[in-house]
């Protein structure tokens, strides 16, 4: 689910940000979901670069706007990447008869 809304969020965002006039109001309002949902599983990188994102749609900065987007881009790759990773290693232990400790 985290990995659909991520993606839903980024192109909205984008989106957003080709629009005439910017409606820097929209975006702050899909960068706090994605800092909240990121919160939720820990994923801090994102939430901070969400963080300053929103500082940037408050002043109105087209160009950080901008750069924000591209390094959550990257950053939600580099998560959904690692995270994928994991979710393959637990399907290994259990295919292999292993359990994983749900605490």
């Amino acid at each position: 689910m985290f990995f659909d809304d991520s993606e839903n969020l980024l192109k909205n965002m984008a989106r957003c940000l080709e629009q005439v006039p910017v409606d820097f109001k929209q975006i702050d309002a899909h960068a706090h979901q994605y800092k909240g949902s990121s919160a939720s599983i820990g994923a801090a990188r994102v939430k901070n670069v969400c963080a300053t994102f929103r500082a940037f749609c408050e002043a109105k900065n087209l160009e950080g706007c901008m750069r924000c987007l591209s390094q959550l881009q990257q950053e939600y790759s580099l998560l959904k990447n690692a995270l994928q990773y994991l979710f393959n290693l637990q399907q290994q232990i259990k295919a292999a008869g292993g359990s994983i400790p749900t605490q």
